[in-house]
């Protein structure tokens, strides 16, 4: 598959080590694809405490791993999917997060969608209520990660809704025509509204596939939640830019420094 798996993170809390050793570990497992983790950190979590477990269960070949430290207590995460954007180069790649697993049909038609020029970006789930909150403890997790197995997930599982968050598949060249993340939403809230507004506008072809996400629960930092401190001025950015008709919206991407920065990169 000429695929990349996009997945920044900052681990913060045990059981978001837990989540990421599981998808990580789940991906490399059931689908033929690049999978690159940045972590954006005071220390290199990822590297020294989820590598090991991994690789106890999976070959890690098709991982890459990036390493960025930083004493930043706001985690960005458009602008790591940025930095993983400029680092891929696949035809498709996939904005993913870390609590995320998805059942396998579901991948592997989100990506033909785009491989076979009938989408530009798939959203692997449907709109509604599709979303399996997992309650994932550690025995459940235990049970998991020797499997590898979704049926094991439903176990303690709670119906909830589904929007447009969690995993998205985008033409890696559409992606970067449409002007990538918006960087100027800090920390957690409204970039994926955004992301799916502008796809929209600048007439995109959206499409979803018929199936559930399962998203591993999982405690709240101010980067994951309403606390965020900079919630305030995403919401109001996203608001300004929900008003912009598609040439308002051309306008103003295009005189954003970070997209001509991206671009210059990309071209190297």
């Amino acid at each position: 598959m000429d695929l990349t798996f996009l997945i920044p993170t900052r681990i913060e809390t045990e059981d978001r080590l837990r989540n990421i050793i599981s998808s990580v570990s789940y991906l490399l497992k059931h689908i033929p694809a690049k999978v690159i983790v940045k972590e954006v950190s005071e220390y290199p979590t990822f590297k020294n405490q989820a590598i090991p477990e991994i690789e106890k269960y999976v070959d890690i070949s098709n991982l890459e791993y990036l390493y960025e430290k930083s004493q930043d207590p706001w985690f960005c995460k458009s602008k790591v999917l940025n930095d993983l954007i400029v680092a891929s180069n696949t035809k498709v790649v996939v904005n993913y997060d870390a609590d995320v697993i998805i059942p396998i049909e579901a991948y592997f038609n989100a990506y033909n969608l785009i491989n076979d020029d009938l989408a530009d970006v798939v959203y692997p789930y449907q709109c509604g209520i599709y979303q399996w909150k997992a309650d994932y403890n550690q025995d459940i997790y235990e049970e998991f990660i020797n499997q590898l197995d979704i049926s094991v997930l439903d176990k303690q599982k709670t119906l909830s809704n589904s929007t447009i968050g969690w995993a998205q598949f985008i033409n890696r060249q559409v992606y970067i025509d449409s002007f990538m993340m918006n960087e100027n939403f800090i920390s957690w809230g409204c970039e994926d509204d955004e992301f799916y507004y502008r796809m929209s506008v600048l007439g995109n072809r959206i499409a979803r596939i018929d199936n559930y996400v399962y998203h591993l629960e999982h405690s709240r930092t101010n980067n994951s939640w309403f606390s965020n401190p900079n919630f305030d001025n995403n919401y109001q950015l996203w608001n300004t830019i929900k008003t912009f008709d598609k040439k308002q919206l051309m306008q103003y991407y295009e005189n954003q420094i970070y997209v001509q920065t991206r671009k210059m990169q990309i071209i190297k």
